[in-house]
């Protein structure tokens, strides 16, 4: 797999997802805290647990 050199750089697909409303509502609620879009805080969450599934 290529990854970029910085991938909050890399161009943005649009897609849906079925999550559960009360963890979405969560999510969307830390990214405010964290003061960025949630679709960042998602794409952080995957790129770490990616990066974690890789270690093993």
């Amino acid at each position: 797999m290529v990854t970029p050199k910085n991938p909050m750089e890399e161009k943005r697909e649009v897609t849906s997802l079925k999550i559960k409303p009360t963890l979405w509502k969560e999510a969307k609620i830390e990214a405010i805290r964290q003061d960025m879009e949630l679709s960042e805080l998602v794409e952080r969450a995957l790129i770490a647990w990616l990066g974690k599934r890789d270690e093993k």
